[in-house]
C-alpha cells in the first residue's frame, strides 16, 4: 500500500524596512557592558543588524504578507487554504491571537479554521507538524503556517539577550508533494525549565509591559546547559532513527546568538548550515521559516533538519528529504 507524501509547498517571508545597527544609541549600555566583559550580555552576540517595526505598523499586515508570498511560491491562492496555524507575538491583544487578524487580511474562507499555536519559539514547527498530521488524517488538502515576531516593542534595552532582537514574519504552505518532503519529527520536554525564560510584566524592575527575561539564576543555567546541549542530541537521535547521514544533511536552527549557533554546528557538524542572523538578528519564532524562505531553492543535500527551542521549555526537530 502506498502512502501519500506531505511537503513543503511553498515558503515567504516579510521583514520592516527600518534598519537598526549595532551602533545604534539604545545599545550603548549593552556594548558598555560587553566591553566590560560581565553580564548576560557575554552570551549574545554575532549579528550587524536587525529589523524593527515602525510605530503604528501592523505585526498582522507583516505576517499576512508573508503568509501571501508562501501561497504565491506554491503557486495556490487563498481559496486553497483549509487550515491556518500559527503564532503573532507579541499579539495586540492577550486573548485572540493576532493570527485572526492575518485570517481576514489574506482573505481567507469562513470555513479555514484557526489554530494558534502558542509554543515559544517552536511556534512555525510545530504548526507545520500539526498540518502535517491533519493531512495524514485526511482532515485537510492544504494548510498555511505563518508566524510574526515584533518582540523590539516588548525589550528591555537593560537586559543582554536585547541585543540581537529584531522583528519579521516566515510562513510556509504544507500539502501533497514530492519536494521537500516532510519525513519525520523528534521534541523533548523540560518541564523542569519551567519560569527560566518568561515573557511577563516585571514590577520589581520597572517594566510595567511584558517583556523577556532570563532568570539569572535558573534562565542562564537553561541556556547554558539544555539550550547548548539539547539540539544536537536530538538532532543525532532524529537522523539516527531514519538512517541519515549528518554529511547529507542541511540545517537551519533557532537563531539566538552566535555562542549557541556555533556550538551547535561543531556539535552536529551538518554538510551546510544557513542562517539569516547577521542581518536580521534573532527573529525568535520568525527565524527558521525567514531561513526557510530564503534559501529553501538553493538546497544542495538530500535532507534539510530544522531545529529550534522554546521556553516551555521544549525543543522540536523536523527532518525533511529535499
Amino acid at each position: 500500500m502506498s502512502h501519500a507524501s506531505f511537503a513543503l509547498l511553498g515558503a515567504g517571508a516579510a521583514v520592516p524596512a527600518r534598519v537598526r545597527g549595532n551602533d545604534h544609541p539604545l545599545f550603548e549600555p549593552l556594548r558598555r557592558a560587553a566591553r566590560e566583559g560581565g553580564g548576560e550580555i557575554a552570551l549574545f552576540y554575532g549579528n550587524r543588524e536587525r529589523r524593527e517595526m515602525e510605530p503604528g505598523e501592523s505585526l498582522a499586515s507583516l505576517t499576512a504578507k508573508a503568509g501571501q508570498a508562501a501561497l504565491q511560491d506554491a503557486g495556490l491562492t487563498a481559496a486553497d487554504v483549509d487550515r491556518l496555524y500559527g503564532y503573532l507575538s507579541v499579539s495586540e491583544y492577550i486573548t485572540p491571537n493576532a493570527l485572526y487578524a492575518v485570517h481576514q487580511e489574506l482573505g481567507l474562507s469562513q470555513g479555514a479554521l484557526v489554530v494558534p499555536v502558542q509554543a515559544d519559539f517552536v511556534n512555525f514547527l510545530m504548526g507545520v507538524v500539526l498540518a502535517w498530521e491533519a493531512l495524514r488524517a485526511g482532515s485537510i488538502r492544504h494548510a498555511l503556517v505563518t508566524v510574526g515576531a515584533a518582540w523590539t516593542r516588548n525589550m528591555d534595552y537593560t537586559q543582554g539577550h536585547a541585543i540581537g532582537i529584531g522583528d519579521g514574519a516566515g510562513a510556509a504552505v504544507v500539502g501533497p508533494g514530492d519536494t521537500l518532503v516532510l519525513v519525520d519529527w523528534a521534541a523533548d520536554t523540560f518541564s523542569d525549565e519551567y519560569g527560566a525564560m518568561t515573557m511577563r510584566s516585571r514590577p520589581e524592575a520597572g517594566v510595567d509591559h511584558p517583556t523577556y527575561c532570563l532568570a539569572p539564576g535558573s534562565g542562564v543555567k537553561a541556556f547554558l546547559s539544555s539550550g547548548m546541549n539539547g539540539p544536537p542530541r536530538l538532532v543525532e537521535r532524529l537522523l539516527a532513527k531514519n538512517g541519515v547521514s549528518r554529511e547529507d544533511v542541511t540545517l537551519i536552527s533557532h537563531q539566538a546568538t552566535r555562542k549557541l549557533m556555533d556550538h551547535w554546528a561543531e556539535a552536529i557538524r551538518p554538510r551546510e548550515y544557513v542562517d539569516t542572523f547577521a542581518d536580521y538578528g534573532n527573529m525568535v519564532h520568525a527565524s527558521i521559516p525567514v531561513t526557510l524562505a530564503r534559501f529553501h531553492r538553493q538546497l544542495r543535500t538530500k535532507y534539510l533538519v530544522m531545529v529550534g527551542l522554546g521556553i516551555g521549555a521544549h525543543q522540536m526537530a523536523v527532518l525533511v528529504r529535499v
